[in-house]
């Protein structure tokens, strides 16, 4: 019994290869296709998303880049003329200090001009000549230049423990100030300085400020001035400014990605501190009123600093009426137009 059980269910050796099946060459090349469709895919959804985080960073550095140069530019317009509580026309006194060509001790210890503007200019740059290298200028850019007395008031001990080449503001408040070298303190007039009573109620101190703001079309140079070989062969335009440090002018650079900047000039013409026109820099100029100059329009075109696969066509509209374009060296970069009114706080009354 148990032997034709057995016998019963043993396959047939040549009924096994009867029942074995496969897969055709066909069904194999449509699994194939279907796999391939599927990769193809799963590739796109990486690479676009891919993409996506490249422009999303490219943004945001975009965006970071234009807040902090929009902050640092709007800070140092707001200080301009600030003389520590007197007028810029009480201000005397001298200094030792170095400058760079065009930009000598008279243009850096210029006091009368808090602020003054230079408008852009297609070849060399607008300020003094030799202040700085042509090739250290982004053609058609504005310039603008702020002088004043700097920062919170400082004690004595600090003026005299710093370099003796640092340039101070000796301020009486409602009466008259004087620019002084550090090294110099104890030569001040007597009714600024009491080497008996040097922090003397009614008697301050503040740090000298000059800056003239300026975009250059590197961020970092190899050499003296700006080439094409920099930034890795692809040079980006930078906010840069020539500040006074240590008495002596020197070139920073200060935000990336700073493509172009045009200012525009509050002027008060009827004395009540406030802007009653917006005009460029060559009005003012030619009419000899920065002196009545109480707020600035400032507009910043920043792009990212990472290339994206999108060229940049756009007509940028500016506030003045004017447009811009993107090179077309450099039109493959996010762009963002920042715009702000800053007021002159030392020349406006509330």
């Amino acid at each position: 019994m148990k032997q034709r059980l057995f016998a019963k269910h043993a396959p047939a050796v040549n009924g096994s290869k009867r029942n074995q099946r496969g897969l055709s060459l066909v069904e194999i090349m449509v699994a194939m296709t279907l796999g391939l469709i599927l990769t193809a895919g799963v590739i796109q959804l990486f690479v676009s998303n891919k993409r996506a985080y490249q422009v999303q960073t490219a943004t945001n550095g975009m965006q970071e880049n234009g807040r902090y140069a929009m902050k640092l530019l709007t800070d140092a317009l707001r200080a301009a003329d600030h003389w520590g509580g007197v007028e810029a026309s009480d201000v005397g006194g001298t200094a030792s200090v170095t400058g760079v060509v065009g930009c000598d001790a008279a243009w850096i210890l210029n006091v009368s001009e808090g602020i003054r503007g230079y408008e852009g200019v297609s070849g060399t740059p607008p300020l003094p000549s030799g202040c700085i290298a042509n090739a250290d200028y982004v053609a058609n850019t504005d310039v603008f230049v702020v002088r004043h007395a700097g920062g919170e008031f400082q004690p004595t001990a600090t003026v005299t423990s710093g370099g003796g080449s640092e340039v101070w503001v000796r301020s009486a408040p409602g009466r008259r100030a004087q620019l002084f070298s550090a090294s110099d303190i104890a030569n001040l007039p007597g009714d600024l300085y009491d080497a008996g009573d040097p922090d003397a109620d009614g008697l301050y101190h503040y740090p000298y400020r000059i800056a003239a703001y300026f975009l250059r079309p590197c961020s970092g140079k190899a050499g003296t001035a700006c080439a094409a070989t920099d930034d890795g062969g692809n040079p980006i335009p930078t906010l840069a400014r020539l500040a006074l440090v240590n008495g002596q002018l020197q070139e920073q650079g200060m935000v990336n990605g700073v493509e172009h900047m045009q200012l525009e000039y509050g002027v008060d013409a009827n004395l009540d501190t406030n802007p009653d026109f917006y005009t460029d820099a060559a009005t003012v100029s030619a009419a000899a009123q920065w002196n009545r100059v109480v707020s600035v329009r400032l507009t910043l075109v920043v792009r990212a600093e990472e290339r994206t696969t999108l060229a940049d066509t756009t007509v940028y509209n500016l506030p003045n009426g004017a447009t811009y374009t993107a090179p077309a060296a450099s039109q493959y970069y996010q762009r963002k137009v920042f715009t702000s009114v800053v007021d002159i706080r030392n020349r406006r009354r509330s």
